[in-house]
């Protein structure tokens, strides 16, 4: 801030609290902060806290369930000719294996902790845009929700968790299953880079007076590095997913090579 923010924060003629008494002022912050108790209180609340807590809760049970395919998968391999997954769903397991740990477990729970803890760390009450960071919190859930109930009719993804063309083409792929990989991962990176622009402006705005550059924490500074990686990086992946699904709805050839595309596009961008 400029000496002369500064000055009018702490100039003695500016509005303040100190009129009110002890009951008046704890009624007023009441108001202001009491986000209420009980679970539907809870999940609509848009406190950072909250929603960071709704992010590693939701990120650990899709670990769990990423492990149960592991585990599948693991037993469909210890002796030949087992029985347990068919060549299909294997397949399926095989992918959404992958897919859940890198889009729906890792990236989310790290950005769970950010969401937590930065705020507190840099001293602010809120994080920066509560009610994006509340919408990049269902976006996230409701994108993982969709490919894991694909899985349950059998139409999770299935040509592995880098999807990559042609076995993702419509020429190998012709059903839905590279579609809702493709929709799930437009869902996730949106909801990231969310996530990432709310942590990059608390950061650079949010902060206590006296917390200076010099004096954030070594978390902070690996939230703000972190976030700006996310926002230069996931709009490529947005564009390569929506590549993909373009060349399966409505016929585009940005993958395919006899019309002209190219399958190492998706290398590259993704």
């Amino acid at each position: 801030m400029s000496p002369f923010h500064w000055q009018q924060v702490y100039d003695e003629d500016a509005p303040r609290d100190s009129n009110l008494d002890d009951a008046a002022l704890a009624a007023r912050l009441n108001k202001t902060w009491n986000y209420g108790s009980g679970l539907l209180c809870w999940l609509k609340s848009t406190d950072h806290k909250s929603i960071g807590k709704r992010y590693i809760l939701t990120a650990f049970v899709r670990l769990l369930f990423a492990g149960l395919l592991a585990m599948i998968m693991r037993a469909q391999l210890a002796f030949p000719n087992m029985q347990i997954l068919g060549p299909d769903i294997y397949n399926q397991f095989f992918t959404m294996h992958g897919t859940v740990m890198m889009f729906l477990f890792a990236v989310p729970m790290v950005e769970g902790m950010m969401i937590y803890l930065m705020p507190l760390m840099v001293g602010t009450r809120i994080i920066a845009f509560p009610r994006l960071n509340a919408f990049s919190y269902w976006t996230y859930l409701f994108g993982g929700l969709m490919v894991w109930i694909a899985l349950f009719i059998n139409s999770a993804p299935d040509a592995g968790w880098f999807n990559y063309p042609p076995l993702s083409g419509p020429e190998f792929g012709p059903c839905k299953r590279t579609d809702i990989y493709a929709q799930m991962i437009t869902f996730t990176e949106i909801a990231a880079l969310g996530v990432a622009v709310e942590i990059i402006v608390t950061i650079f705005k949010f902060r206590a007076p006296g917390m200076t550059y010099n004096r954030l924490p070594i978390f902070v500074w690996a939230s703000l590095v972190t976030s700006f990686m996310i926002v230069i990086s996931m709009p490529s992946i947005v564009i390569t997913s929506t590549f993909l699904i373009l060349d399966h709805l409505v016929g585009a050839h940005f993958f395919n090579q006899a019309e002209g595309g190219d399958p190492l596009l998706w290398q590259h961008l993704f």
